[in-house]
């Protein structure tokens, strides 16, 4: 006679590890919305082609345009130091927007809009991620160019929440890549420059598109 075993002692996998390996897919469709994940750069969501960075839009009047940038930008984050568009000896200036550091928004927190959908938001709710952008508007004869960069860092622990071992080793030598871009900033303490979220920058624009094009109809 055969030796039948139950249902749970022939599955190889363990009541535990089968609920976090659902809750993970879970997380995944949630985060993609049953699609592919959004990488940086890629085509935005509703199918809208990439916008040109920096945006050039028509010359109109430049208080009306720097409210606009920064009404769009407030949407995201705190705005750290702005400085005008002036006119110095019948020259316009650049003016330029640069805002607070924000921790990005995870799938438990739709209402926060500084994690594009997919990728970047699965990746703020796995890690700890912090957003800030510097926005400079250009002017340039009878047009303006606004010229968007949100950047990316990651937290650095010394050692692993609940990390039952001594601290990290340190090293000494170059191993790291050091990026040659000019445009990123210098590194802040206890963060990791991951360059640019060009999604985040992506949705900007065409927004302040949107905005701007509303005022010269």
């Amino acid at each position: 006679m055969l030796d039948r075993k139950s249902n749970s002692e022939s599955c190889p996998i363990s009541t535990p590890v089968a609920a976090l390996v659902c809750l993970l897919i879970g997380l995944v469709v949630l985060a993609t919305g049953c699609r592919s994940f959004q990488k940086s750069g890629s085509v935005g969501k509703g199918g809208n082609l990439e916008v040109p960075n920096p945006l050039l839009v028509p010359m109109m009047e430049r208080n009306y345009i720097m409210d606009e940038v920064s009404d769009e930008l407030d949407d995201y984050f705190g705005i750290y130091k702005e400085e005008r568009i002036r006119i110095v000896d019948s020259l316009m200036t650049e003016g330029w927007i640069e805002t607070h550091p924000k921790i990005g928004g995870t799938i438990f927190e739709p209402w926060k809009h500084d994690s594009t959908r997919g990728f970047e938001r699965l990746h703020s709710t796995l890690q700890t991620i912090r957003r800030f952008a510097k926005v400079r508007v250009i002017p340039t004869g009878n047009s303006y160019q606004i010229d968007v960069k949100v950047f990316k860092e990651l937290e650095d622990l010394p050692q692993p929440v609940g990390a039952a071992v001594g601290g990290p080793l340190l090293r000494y030598d170059d191993a790291l890549d050091v990026d040659d871009d000019e445009t990123l900033p210098q590194a802040t303490p206890g963060w990791i420059p991951l360059g640019r979220d060009f999604s985040l920058e992506q949705k900007i624009l065409r927004n302040i598109q949107a905005r701007l094009a509303q005022g010269v109809d």
